[in-house]
């Protein structure tokens, strides 16, 4: 009996060790190849923005606040009346008054009120046209800082769309090439990943108009030269094919 059982565990261990050697063989390993691609595209904006801020400290709160307001409302006039910009392409971004300190007498002395308004200006459509105008107008303003332009297209949906198909047709002849080396050919995907987010940069690509010569002759200053910037969406995308 005991024999019996001796020889049937051998049995049973042998037909194990059988059957794992047919799944090894039965499983065959998949080759793939691992490739990355970008593409990108520039298109025209339609939107030029820049902010001002106005910065007054005096004695009390309530005359730091008023000259700041003051210095924003010379400028919200300027948009309106000389430029026709409506209240749609500006913001209040920031508003705030605080104590101003300075360091006299080696301790720090409470000298008055600081008040911040910041303004950002948005323009598209026919008011992009005017935004070497409008920068120029607005930057002799005293107490006024203003910013850089900054160049951007509202609607980029087409044009990502556009670059993440072109980076696909990258990945794919990418592939095909490596594949057509070694002898072989692209089969099936295996998995696809956004290498990064859309991304924007902008160039300067071509001048913009300078302020007409009454307008320079009216403020006396001399006009700068803008460069209208062109977006350039970019994308990137990673795909993993077999290999047949």
């Amino acid at each position: 009996m005991k024999r019996r059982t001796i020889m049937l565990t051998a049995l049973l261990v042998l037909v194990l060790i059988l059957s794992g050697c047919s799944s090894l063989t039965g499983n065959s390993v998949i080759s793939t190849v691992s490739v990355s691609a970008s593409a990108s595209k520039e298109v025209a904006p339609d939107t030029a923005t820049f902010s001002i801020t106005a910065e007054s400290t005096k004695p009390s709160t309530e005359e730091a606040r008023n000259d700041s307001a003051t210095m924003i409302n010379k400028a919200v006039e300027i948009l309106k009346d000389e430029y026709g910009i409506s209240d749609d392409s500006l913001t209040t971004d920031f508003m705030m008054v605080s104590p101003y300190y300075e360091w006299l007498d080696g301790g720090r002395t409470l000298v008055g009120q600081k008040a911040t308004q910041k303004l950002t200006i948005v323009l598209s459509g026919e008011s992009l046209e005017k935004v070497g105008l409008v920068y120029d107008r607005l930057s002799i303003l005293d107490g006024i800082t203003i910013s850089s332009i900054s160049y951007s297209k509202l609607d980029t949906s087409l044009e990502e769309a556009e670059v993440r198909e072109e980076a696909t047709r990258k990945a794919l002849a990418k592939a095909e090439a490596y594949a057509k080396g070694l002898g072989v050919t692209v089969g099936k995907v295996i998995s696809i990943s956004d290498g990064s987010s859309v991304s924007y940069t902008t160039a300067n690509v071509y001048a913009s108009a300078k302020l007409a010569m009454a307008e320079e002759a009216a403020y006396d200053y001399s006009s700068t030269s803008y460069y209208q910037g062109a977006v350039t969406v970019s994308d990137s995308v990673t795909v993993v094919f077999t290999l047949e």
